[in-house]
């Protein structure tokens, strides 16, 4: 019962701790991705994508599993999975770099940030120069970006729309919740050793 109580303080010690001296944050939020006109739309949703951010360093991480986006109808489904993107071969979209400006903190608690990182779709990477903007409410931040990616620049084959066009870029719009990440592994053996003594 002792070693129990101690592990339990020896958590509680670690975890406020490790969160404040990292200010790493995590969340799963929504990617939408829009491509055509209005009247050949090509849609797809996902809410399983995974990003981790340190708001002090400005270091982050985002990816989405392929698979996970889902369309309006079947077809639809599985075109984009098999001809366009081929999931079976690149199973994630991924945004990793790090934040070069922040901008002041308005009075609704938003805050406009400039990220620059590697952007990685359909296998191939490039450089990219991303806008977004943080909004804090207590202790969790909310990520909102919007931007556009050129099929051309990732080798993904346009689709054809029903107006005979093919699409050739498409509106991405990001939507996530980030809260304190969970203590460590290191932390957690830490604190299990604290309690053995």
């Amino acid at each position: 019962m002792k070693k129990l109580l101690l592990l339990a303080l020896s958590l509680c010690w670690l975890v406020p701790q490790g969160m404040a001296q990292s200010g790493v944050y995590k969340g799963i939020g929504t990617i939408v991705f829009e491509a055509g006109a209005p009247l050949s739309l090509i849609k797809g949703t996902s809410e399983s994508a995974n990003g981790t951010i340190d708001i002090e360093t400005g270091k982050f991480k985002f990816d989405v599993p392929i698979t996970s986006f889902q369309f309006l109808n079947s077809l639809m489904h599985e075109r984009f999975n098999d001809k366009y993107m081929q999931s079976h071969r690149f199973q994630k979209a991924s945004f990793t770099g790090h934040i070069t400006e922040k901008g002041p903190v308005t009075e609704k608690g938003g805050r406009k940030v400039t990220a620059k990182g590697m952007l990685t779709i359909h296998g191939v990477t490039r450089k990219r120069t991303i806008t977004g903007t943080l909004h804090q409410k207590g202790n969790t931040w909310q990520l909102v970006s919007d931007f556009e990616v050129k099929l051309a620049d990732h080798h993904i084959q346009a689709p054809k729309l029903s107006t005979g066009y093919g699409a050739s870029s498409m509106h991405v719009s990001i939507q996530m919740p980030l809260r304190p990440a969970d203590p460590t592994s290191q932390q957690i053996a830490a604190a299990k050793k604290l309690s053995i003594k």
